[in-house]
């Protein structure tokens, strides 16, 4: 399932903007197709990243840039890595926003921090491109998102989100936190709506309480495992942290 998930989210950022070589490829193929459906049915409450990464996708596969640079811009703020390489990408390929391979590459880079395989190499494909004038701006430029993106302030921000939709929904014992939300619990926010105008599902399923959504280094060592496996996308491979120096 995890694999199929991975799979299906880079056939729809690299299809949409194909890392560094832009392309001609549309989100129109099946599996695009069937991860946006999942994404429009899939309630987001309590998760600012996702709500940011999948508003972003379903914008963007509207061709409403506008809007998906707005909601990626979000779920970057909440650590959420596809969100980040999202804006870089779409600065590498001027896709509502002026071509800029140097702000491409500073996203990227904040994107890759975690060494996801794919972010990595597509980092480094950016700046193999620049000049030493170029790179010497992107360092400048990612210092600058980074005090705002990079994890040590956006993966705070997640925690205390995920924590307060935990106090909102969740029962408590006396001297011990419950791990999981109950689902017989007071969980009238699971209908609020995850993006606009989409139907929200999910609620009382058993991973809408699952405990690993809800405490924050499960939560990401969860999210991270999407991109640490083996990417079977191309002929990418693990590329080490060697040229960027960030």
């Amino acid at each position: 399932m995890q694999h199929m998930i991975r799979g299906g989210l880079l056939a729809l950022i690299f299809a949409c903007c194909s890392t560094v070589q832009a392309a001609d490829a549309t989100m129109d193929d099946p599996l695009s197709q069937h991860v946006l459906a999942a994404m429009s049915r899939t309630t987001t409450w309590g998760h600012p990243d996702q709500m940011g990464e999948f508003a972003g996708m379903r914008y963007y596969a509207d061709h409403n840039y506008a809007k998906a640079m707005k909601w990626f811009l979000e779920g970057a703020r909440y650590a959420d890595k596809l969100s980040q390489l999202s804006i870089g990408l779409m600065y590498l390929n001027g896709e509502g926003v002026d071509k800029d391979p140097v702000t491409a590459y500073a996203w990227v880079a904040i994107a890759a921090e975690r060494q996801y395989p794919q972010f990595v190499a597509t980092r480094d494909a950016i700046w193999d491109q620049l000049d030493d004038a170029q790179r010497q701006r992107a360092k400048t430029i990612y210092d600058t998102l980074y005090a705002t993106y990079g994890d040590t302030v956006a993966k705070a921000r997640m925690t205390h989100a995920l924590r307060m939709a935990r106090l909102d929904t969740m029962d408590f014992y006396l001297g011990s936190e419950v791990d999981t939300i109950s689902a017989g619990g007071p969980a009238g926010a699971c209908a609020a709506p995850t993006i606009e105008g989409a139907p929200v599902i999910g609620c009382s399923t058993r991973d809408y309480y699952a405990a690993w959504r809800w405490r924050p280094n499960k939560y990401f060592e969860t999210r991270d495992a999407l991109w640490t496996g083996t990417v079977s996308v191309g002929d990418a491979e693990q590329v080490k942290d060697n040229k960027s120096g960030h």
